[in-house]
């Protein structure tokens, strides 16, 4: 039976028996990778099948660190994950010492109105960008997600922010929404770290 692989978490995290029901982890030295059994072949990507993955993501979040994998990695067997694990060790442990202790906000910026209009307009753009930079201020690291159309300036963001700073971050995110009325500022979170998280898989 092959193995479909959630994430990557430290094992001093976790203990003996993993948070979810039919998962495991395949362990070397303080790395481990979260896993599932699974048949060797590309798992079709249902909206049940991307719950599944998140709520697994996030159990294992609540207890340490994890860097979630791309939906539907699957390797052989026990042995090629570990393999792999032996292979990206330190690049596996730096990125889960970055984000540990810190947690994704993604701030949208758009327009009430209409859908073709609420995220359209230099006027829209140029706010959005001032009010994204003052929020990085608050924040570890950040990617762009969305642009307007036509200028191509950043509407949408996602923050890497420390936990214990994730109260301050929201107040100044409901601050820029004061600042300015005439726009909507949607904040989700707090998420693992699927937006600052690039795995390497091959072997």
């Amino acid at each position: 039976m092959a193995l479909t692989l959630f994430g990557v978490t430290f094992l001093e995290s976790h203990d003996v028996r993993p948070p979810v029901p039919d998962t495991e982890l395949i362990v070397v030295r303080d790395v481990a990778a979260v896993c599932a059994q699974s048949p060797y072949s590309r798992l079709d990507t249902t909206p049940e099948r991307i719950d599944e993955f998140a709520a697994i993501i996030d159990a294992y979040n609540q207890r340490g660190p994890i860097l979630p994998a791309p939906m539907g990695v699957v390797f052989r067997s026990r042995d090629a994950v570990q393999r792999w694990l032996e292979l990206h060790f330190v690049a596996l442990s730096d990125a889960l010492n970055y984000v540990e202790n810190r947690v994704v906000a993604r701030v949208h910026v758009y327009r009430p109105g209409e859908p073709d209009e609420r995220e359209v307009g230099a006027d829209l753009a140029a706010a959005a960008a001032e009010s994204l930079r003052v929020l990085r201020h608050a924040a570890v690291s950040t990617v762009p997600l969305r642009t307007e159309k036509l200028t191509g300036i950043v509407l949408s963001a996602s923050y890497l922010v420390e936990h214990e700073r994730w109260n301050e971050f929201t107040a100044e995110v409901e601050e820029q929404g004061r600042h300015n009325t005439d726009l909507r500022f949607e904040l989700t979170g707090p998420w693992p770290p699927y937006d600052f998280v690039q795995m390497q898989l091959g072997a």
